[in-house]
């Protein structure tokens, strides 16, 4: 079968060829549809590359592992001999579970819980350190163990463990009246709500159109008993101010930003060409290793 593979994104310069990359991390990305990846090197916290590859079908783990094997077969820069690879997942099945219920040898019982069991899954845990949290979630088995062995790999994490690493270094995430931050990906979405500096939620959903988003925000704020007039929402993810979620939210939510850059990390020039919104939970990578 002949897939449509091609590199939505790619940003490089001069100074990756300046570069010893043995010294530096590869931090990837895997998503429904997506295979993305940032070379960062750790010694200046710059990040030097980034690619990022669509592909249709987004549906079945199958043949999102057959086309991420088609761009091993023409994306060399992945054989490098890097310090460190990162593979973090993006394909949902996640659920939070407060670290003193936590026992490991009942993860697949806390998952099933709030997520349904699927074929061919296995099931991960990431140990939170900024919160006394611990995420359990589910990825594709064949996947794992291709990306596993063609990395040569053992660091695996949740991409939403990496978001709620990022978001307290946020410029406004102690906002008097709360904070959202809402992750957009191309069927699905990431809600992660603080108030007072303090986790109140994070969870997933899918969307069709920008309403659901929408529904699905306010109506989990006033769960929560905050306002939506007067929470901080933030917007991540690469979706431009045309697109509907973007339309609908800025309707409906009178103090709608796009989410800043991380503070404390360099990028090279053609990538701040790019809005620092869009790879924001690949960005949030390196805060992990």
């Amino acid at each position: 079968m002949a897939y449509n593979i091609h590199p939505a994104f790619t940003v490089d310069d001069e100074t990756l060829l300046e570069t010893d990359l043995t010294a530096c991390n590869l931090l990837v990305l895997v998503g429904n549809g997506t295979f993305s990846y940032v070379v960062f090197d750790p010694a200046t916290r710059k990040f030097l590359a980034l690619k990022s590859y669509h592909f249709t079908p987004r549906k079945l783990a199958l043949a999102d592992l057959e086309m991420i094997e088609q761009v091993f077969d023409t994306d060399k820069l992945l054989f490098t001999a890097f310090k460190s690879i990162l593979l973090a997942f993006n394909t949902g099945g996640g659920v939070l579970v407060p670290h003193m219920y936590y026992t490991p040898s009942m993860k697949k019982d806390f998952l099933h819980l709030a997520v349904p069991e699927k074929m061919q899954e296995a099931v991960l845990s990431d140990l939170l350190p900024s919160l006394p949290m611990v995420n359990v979630y589910s990825v594709d088995k064949d996947l794992l163990g291709f990306l596993r062995k063609e990395f040569s790999t053992d660091l695996v994490i949740h991409a939403n463990s990496a978001l709620l690493q990022s978001y307290p270094k946020d410029l406004d995430f102690q906002a008097k009246d709360g904070i959202a931050f809402v992750e957009v990906d191309q069927q699905r979405f990431t809600m992660t709500v603080y108030a007072g500096g303090k986790l109140l939620i994070q969870q997933e959903g899918d969307y069709q159109s920008g309403l659901d988003v929408v529904y699905t925000l306010v109506s989990t704020l006033r769960q929560l008993e905050l306002d939506e007039q007067l929470v901080k929402v933030k917007l991540g993810g690469a979706v431009a101010t045309d697109a509907g979620v973007y339309q609908e939210m800025y309707k409906f939510i009178p103090h709608l930003e796009w989410i800043q850059r991380i503070p404390g990390f360099s990028y090279i020039t053609k990538m701040q060409e790019i809005p620092g919104y869009y790879f924001h939970n690949l960005y949030a990578l390196a805060l992990c290793v």
